[in-house]
């Protein structure tokens, strides 16, 4: 519905049909725009400080604003070091606190070698500057390691006490490394006998990265390597873990729809990603590494299923799950080390605006809760972000209805440009996006904003 909206010292102070302008304010011209609150996107690797010849803060977050994201929450693990202690926040911290043009909040993390003194110590000493704590199930990464059954239990019990979340990558260890062996060892009984050995030699499972033998393998061999089955396992054992504590849990990039509808039937709650939404393992034969993620994308038919849900609000929001990597790190000649991640921040939004909301598969109240509200509420930033609501930072997405865009890696401001969304055409066009009022991004005049012009976050903050 047409209204105006006036904005004071980065807040929105009024919103009503028609606002007469005071003496000297300035007066900007929407008409043919609609307005959304800036988009939130809870998982994103920005990879500063340790790995930024994938990401780092900056170009990370103009990405997201050019794409209407206002808001992100950086994952703790993919940065050197993980955000395991309050010492290492604070190493973190002094590396990104000016490197943002977008607002942004942190993660902790428990790693499984470090669990013991996690829940003794760590977990409460990070609990105030941190939206929640990052969990893994399987993990490739020596700095941030998974965590066995035991030490989850422990670890969501703590959480629950200090009132912060639990994230897990849920894909389970001992499914996915049988399943790595069984099939390297049916591609060893396929090769010829010199290269034999080559593809029994084991490589690192990872969450990011290699996940199996070392020959140059399938697409189908990956996809089967990490197949839903790895999913539904993991979520089932964390939901049982969590028992009396369901509320504390929410898994991460969830993939497969069981998954999805045991979690919500569980009480605790989960976020899915475009890419799941868009494509399918039938997709590897024409995309190949651009599409690689961990967890991978899932056989034809659960995409329609994860929209349902996500329509239902049995899946509560969608994230990006935000990770490039360069040429040559994506394009290893092997579907195993070929890095698993892609640059989304810069296509959340536009994909679910378009695919979404545009095409009737998200009415308008579910679409804000899906791209903004709901992981406002989750990570305690609703008192100041997640609608357009007097007293709220005035984040605003502005969008052209009638336009649209073509997907271009080249041009996401990502240090990563290699997505599976290329060339896609999206219905609308962010024109412009507002960070607490100050215009960081317009589609003529490209970043307003230098570096430091976002604030950091904390739970609760108003």
């Amino acid at each position: 519905m047409p209204a105006d909206i006036r904005v004071s010292d980065g807040r929105i102070v009024e919103i009503e049909t028609a606002i007469e302008p005071a003496a000297g304010e300035e007066v900007v011209d929407a008409s043919g725009l609609e307005l959304f609150p800036g988009a939130i996107d809870p998982h994103v690797h920005f990879d500063t400080p340790g790995f930024e010849h994938r990401e780092d803060f900056a170009h990370g977050s103009m990405a997201a604003a050019r794409g209407g994201v206002t808001t992100i929450v950086d994952m703790p693990c993919t940065s050197l070091p993980p955000v395991t202690t309050l010492e290492n926040f604070k190493e973190k911290y002094s590396h990104v606190a000016g490197q943002s043009v977008v607002d942004f909040a942190l993660y902790g993390g428990v790693s499984g070698k470090e669990a013991d003194a996690a829940i003794a110590v760590h977990m409460e000493e990070l609990a105030p500057h941190v939206v929640g704590f990052k969990t893994y199930f399987i993990s490739g990464m020596d700095s941030f390691t998974h965590i066995n059954h035991y030490d989850f239990a422990r670890v969501v019990e703590r959480a629950a006490g200090i009132g912060r979340p639990i994230l897990l990558h849920a894909e389970d260890l001992d499914y996915i490394q049988a399943a790595t062996a069984a099939v390297r060892g049916a591609a060893a009984a396929r090769a010829p006998k010199g290269d034999q050995a080559r593809v029994r030699e084991p490589s690192a499972i990872a969450g990011y990265g290699a996940a199996g033998g070392a020959g140059p393998g399938s697409w189908a061999d990956y996809v089967a390597a990490r197949p839903e089955a790895a999913e539904r396992v993991a979520t089932a054992s964390a939901l049982a873990l969590s028992r009396g504590r369901e509320a504390t849990l929410h898994v991460v990039h969830v993939g497969t729809a069981e998954a999805a509808e045991l979690l919500w039937a569980g009480g605790a709650t989960c976020e899915t990603c475009p890419h799941y939404l868009a494509f399918s393992s039938a997709d590897f034969d024409r995309l190949g590494s651009a599409l690689k993620t961990a967890p991978p994308v899932k056989s034809p038919g659960q995409a329609g299923r994860l929209w349902d849900l996500l329509a239902e609000g049995r899946i509560s929001f969608v994230t990006s799950d935000h990770a490039p990597a360069p040429q040559e790190e994506k394009h290893t000649g092997s579907v195993w080390t070929d890095y698993g991640g892609i640059p989304g921040t810069g296509t959340l939004f536009p994909y679910v605006y378009s695919e979404g909301y545009r095409t009737g598969r998200l009415g308008l109240p579910r679409f804000l809760e899906a791209v903004s509200a709901a992981a406002a509420r989750r990570f305690g930033l609703f008192g100041r972000k997640g609608s357009l609501e007097v007293g709220k930072d005035a984040d605003i997405i502005f969008v052209d209805p009638n336009g649209t865009y073509e997907v271009k890696g080249v041009e996401l401001l990502s240090k990563g440009s290699i997505t599976p969304f290329e060339g896609m055409r999206l219905r609308g066009a962010v024109k412009r996006t507002w960070v607490r009022g100050i215009p960081v991004w317009d589609s003529d005049e490209g970043i307003l904003v230098e570096p430091g012009t976002g604030n950091y976050l904390q739970w609760g903050c108003q």
